[in-house]
């Protein structure tokens, strides 16, 4: 049996990601099935401490850019939350389709669903 690399025993314990960053794998809540963000579960030190070392019990929200114009802008190859979402109607429906599947599979419960059902009513980063 041949050795296997650092790099390679590294990339078995991180956990695969979407096209977003959002980890792909487990049960998808609405923040991640009808993301406004990349979320992650570490976060990199800021100086003074060493660079490259990882936060533990920090992670970290990236939010997507606004729209097409501050995207490109910026450089960010996510989709805007524009280009995402045709409007507050469009993302309340999204929100309201992940919602009801979570629920009917027994996975979140009706005062949770409904927490995020008026959370995303209420989400300023989508328009009206």
């Amino acid at each position: 049996m041949s050795p296997v690399s650092p790099e390679a025993a590294y990339r078995t314990l991180v956990c695969k990601v979407d096209s977003d960053g959002n980890e792909a794998a487990g049960i998808r809540l609405p923040d991640i099935a009808v993301p406004l963000a990349t979320y992650s579960g570490w976060n990199e030190y800021k100086p003074p401490y060493p660079a490259g070392e990882l936060a533990d019990r920090d992670g970290s929200c990236l939010p997507f850019p606004a729209d097409r114009a501050a995207r490109e802008a910026s450089g960010d190859p996510r989709p805007a939350v524009a280009e995402r979402y045709a409007g507050g109607a469009d993302y309340l429906a999204k929100v309201q389709a992940v919602v009801t599947a979570l629920a009917k599979d027994r996975l979140l419960l009706a005062e949770d669903a409904e927490r995020y059902l008026e959370r995303a009513r209420r989400e300023p980063r989508v328009a009206p």
